[in-house]
């Protein structure tokens, strides 16, 4: 009685061993999850925020320091244009790191692009003028420089915005191409266009208010033809997938 009791209790075992060691067998196995096809709103609002807020200099800032003293005026602006610069380059790279959609390498190359671009003008821009003050060229010669310097600089911060936030939207490369040669053609018909015929409609301040208007316009038309075209058969690189246990 004993033995067999034993026996019961050695196949008990070997049972329960034999369905310990199937346990982790049945497991279940790593699953792919996929990611939003979109970057997430917080993502957008950011990114929109930044490209609003750089232009907020010219559109309000200005308007508003002529009414004061001239030294006022002159200090209110930079401060303000410096401040503004910097939150759009902060506010536009956090955006690009914040996209769902997207690997964390395309994020930090579009960011590291966006930033680029972003820092380009910011320090560029008042060293092109000190730099052309002090060397004491003509009025007309030094303001024709400083136009094609200044139409330079746009096209290549365009560039960056365009392609920093394409990429992290994991768009194609012919997207990319285009985003290059649209942000050319905005700077030269910015400088060339706009600039003349505002100054014909009004003068001083209003011009350039007018002007970044104009430029705020044709940046958010240019991301919504990215966007009609990353739609497109091919237009957008399929988005990674996630990997959960």
């Amino acid at each position: 009685m004993s033995s067999g009791q034993y026996g019961q209790d050695q196949t008990g075992r070997s049972d329960a061993g034999q369905q310990w060691s199937q346990g982790p067998a049945r497991s279940p196995a790593a699953t792919l999850v996929s990611v939003p096809p979109h970057p997430g709103w917080l993502a957008r609002s950011l990114f929109w925020a930044a490209l609003l807020i750089g232009v907020l200099p010219s559109l309000v800032l200005a308007p508003m320091a002529t009414s004061g003293e001239a030294t006022a005026a002159v200090l209110l602006f930079s401060v303000g244009s410096v401040l503004c610069a910097c939150l759009r380059l902060v506010l536009g790279t956090a955006a690009i790191l914040l996209v769902k959609n997207t690997v964390w390498a395309r994020r930090l190359i579009g960011a590291g692009i966006y930033l680029l671009g972003c820092a380009a003008l910011l320090i560029l821009t008042p060293l092109t003028g000190i730099l052309l003050t002090s060397v004491g060229t003509e009025d007309g010669s030094s303001l024709l420089t400083m136009n094609i310097i200044q139409g330079v600089l746009n096209a290549f911060f365009l560039a960056t915005v365009f392609c920093g936030w394409g990429i992290a939207r994991n768009r194609r490369w012919w997207i990319l191409v285009i985003a290059v040669v649209i942000g050319a053609i905005v700077a030269v018909l910015n400088v060339t266009v706009a600039e003349p015929l505002a100054e014909n409609a009004t003068t001083g301040v209003m011009a350039g208010a007018l002007v970044q208007a104009v430029w705020l316009a044709l940046i958010f038309a240019s991301l919504g033809l990215f966007h009609l075209l990353a739609r497109a058969n091919g237009g957008t690189a399929p988005a990674p997938a996630q990997s959960a246990y």
